[in-house]
């Protein structure tokens, strides 16, 4: 299976490309990439982020794309407007499985998807989701729905799947000491919970998703 992966660089490879290829290749899938932007990060710290231009983005899409059957997408850190607009314009033409996990805030600090491009990417990336994987922040600046209940939580996921897709997962809602996940299909709602493991985890919502 071949699956591409649409996201930003991280030299320290816990999350993005680098994390994307190690997840793939643990599920004995081949890993195809294109970039998106490049970040200086580890696990602690985030520095700087500087994104491609969207013509060597589209090139590098339009290579894999031309050499391999591609079997699913992945869309994770697309950063500004103008890269959104490319992989939009490249991807809604492909008929495969498409996950978007909405990148906005590193788990270190770096904001990895401009302010001013959100509007842009629930226009452009949002409906090309077969299924979305925010976790509880993201869904709140995608839908504009402040979280604090399971209540809400369904109502910003109805808010996400007016933009155009229709299967959301939303993760990591704390309540009693575990860890809730919410599941909302095209015809079908549920939770999974676990027990909060207490130490931070750089790069596990790519690894989710």
């Amino acid at each position: 299976m071949n699956i591409l992966t649409i996201a930003g660089s991280d030299p320290s490879s816990g999350a993005g490309i680098q994390s994307d290829i190690k997840t793939f290749s643990a599920f004995d899938c081949h890993g195809l990439t294109a970039i998106t932007a490049i970040t200086s990060q580890n696990t602690s710290k985030f520095s700087k982020v500087e994104p491609v231009s969207s013509k060597i983005l589209s090139s590098q899409i339009d290579a894999v794309a031309s050499d391999f059957a591609l079997n699913s997408i992945k869309i994770g850190m697309v950063y500004n407007s103008k890269i959104i607009k490319a992989i939009y314009k490249k991807i809604r033409k492909f008929k495969v499985p498409v996950i978007v996990d909405p990148v906005i805030k590193s788990t270190s600090g770096g904001i990895l998807l401009e302010k001013k491009a959100i509007s842009d990417y629930k226009k452009f990336i949002i409906p090309l989701a077969t299924v979305i994987t925010p976790n509880v922040y993201e869904l709140q600046i995608l839908s504009g729905v402040k979280i604090k209940n399971k209540n809400d939580i369904a109502k910003a996921s109805k808010k996400i799947k007016e933009l155009g897709t229709k299967n959301i997962i939303v993760t990591g809602f704390e309540e009693n000491k575990k860890i809730l996940d919410y599941i909302f299909l095209e015809n079908e709602e549920f939770v999974v919970s676990n027990k909060k493991i207490s130490s931070i985890n750089h790069g596990s919502g790519c690894n989710y998703s």
